[in-house]
């Protein structure tokens, strides 16, 4: 199969391409996440409902606005001016995307064993018992990449196929109304994973990509946002935020919480309406306050992968060698922590490079999304799909952590293909636009 055959947008000569040129189909995606920051930043700035301590306010405050500049002048770079066109596409379901939903499928027992202490057939008992859960995953993951590698390397391997499986079932759903089963298949792997850990990652990051989706897809159908879309969101929203902290609630088991941050914890058993509020503002700003004391850190060259904790583990333990003392491994010094709490990806990032080009990284990635959101609004071609959802997780994540490096499997795959998106665009762009002009005269 050639790289053609296994990438290219499909784009049937016989529909005409639509034209979707507003403003705000351009620049959707970018605004959704610019939003998301002013969000995070206030919640950061007003100290309410957590009491922050503000440590370095002035840097936090510089850093994030040069990012901010640099993200919209590299977005507007990566999405250019022209007109969005999508073409319908064919929604027969590519041999990538099956490979991947199959594995998924495979991997899930096994890494739920691995994970989690629990048995396949144990769900109930975890879903009582969230807080041991919790603790027992944490031990498992206390252990150490030695005591899972050969599970990590075949879901690493696999990556490339499975990160495309969410992004194109739920497009193909909410724009053809195709493989709904199918998606639903693909959501229970991650929900399953997350109640046998107790946590809620993966599938937060599963909503986040299926929002991508239908986001994607409102664009393509050239649809606005109506008042009754917008007050589903907010439900869903309100109803997630709330599934969070019920799980939160059961882990903790009534004891107090105590924001990272902040030296006021509340009363035990807070009420539920206090924990999910606390909750929703902890998650969404404690990477600023984290951010404020990273900046006092002294400033070491990583290697150029110590943005990344999973493969910076990975390699020091193939190796033998000690990491250097780069930024995020001294937060511990600085009264935060590098595994326990966030500190925004800009402080992943300045493990490896320079506090002032840290906003420069951002703006690359933000040329990538406005890249790639062009080729899928376009194309709706899995591989642009696929590195659309990602590459935007990965900039709705910057006051928080820098996400797509948490996962040494998630991170290879997504790099592995980016690099065949950006083949592609460069080896494939005459054909592609012949494709488009052939599309719109019939």
């Amino acid at each position: 199969m050639s790289l053609s055959e296994l990438t290219a947008p499909r784009m049937p000569g016989s529909v005409r391409a639509r034209d979707s040129t507003t403003a705000l189909g351009l620049w959707l995606p970018f605004a959704i996440a610019a939003v998301w920051w002013a969000i995070c930043f206030t919640l950061y700035v007003v100290a309410w409902p957590i009491a922050y301590t503000h440590r370095n306010m002035l840097g936090v405050s510089a850093l994030m606005t040069a990012t901010l500049a640099c993200a919209i002048a590299g977005y507007h770079l990566g999405i250019g001016d022209k007109r969005l066109a999508p073409v319908p596409a064919s929604w027969k379901i590519p041999v990538t995307v099956l490979i991947g939903l199959v594995a998924s499928l495979a991997l899930a027992v096994p890494l739920g064993q691995t994970y989690s202490g629990f048995g396949p057939f144990d769900l109930g008992n975890a879903l009582t018992d969230q807080s041991t859960a919790f603790s027992q995953a944490s031990q498992r993951i206390s252990e150490g990449f030695s005591a899972r590698s050969g599970i990590v390397v075949l879901q690493t391997a696999l990556a490339p196929f499975t990160l495309g499986v969410i992004p194109f079932l739920a497009l193909s759903w909410f724009e053809a109304r195709k493989h709904g089963v199918m998606l639903l298949l693909a959501i229970a792997a991650p929900l399953y994973l997350d109640l046998l850990v107790g946590r809620s990652a993966q599938i937060g990051i599963s909503g986040i990509l299926v929002v991508g989706a239908w986001v994607l897809s409102r664009i393509r159908r050239r649809m606005k946002l109506r008042r009754l879309d917008a007050m589903v969101l907010i439900l869903i929203g309100l109803a997630l935020v709330a599934a969070f902290a019920a799980q939160r609630f059961a882990r903790f088991a009534g004891a107090p919480i105590c924001p990272p941050g902040s030296d006021i914890c509340t009363g035990a058993n807070p009420s539920f309406i206090e924990a999910a509020w606390i909750t929703f503002a902890s998650y969404a700003s404690q990477g600023l306050e984290g951010l404020g004391r990273s900046l006092a850190a002294v400033w070491t060259f990583g290697g150029g992968f110590s943005h990344s904790p999973a493969i910076e583990s990975m390699l020091a333990r193939t190796f033998d060698f000690q990491p250097a003392p780069v930024v995020t491994s001294q937060q511990t010094g600085l009264g935060w922590s590098d595994t326990s709490y966030w500190s925004t990806a800009l402080a992943s990032i300045a493990n490896d490079v320079p506090w002032l080009l840290v906003p420069l990284v951002i703006g690359a990635q933000a040329v990538i999304l406005g890249s790639v959101w062009r080729s899928a609004v376009e194309g709706a071609d899995w591989l642009s799909v696929t590195i659309f959802c990602y590459t935007w997780l990965g900039l709705l994540f910057v006051p928080q952590n820098l996400q797509l490096a948490i996962s040494g499997p998630t991170y290879v795959g997504y790099i592995a293909l980016l690099v065949l998106y950006l083949a592609r665009k460069l080896t494939l762009r005459p054909w592609v636009g012949s494709q488009r002009a052939v599309a719109r005269s019939t």
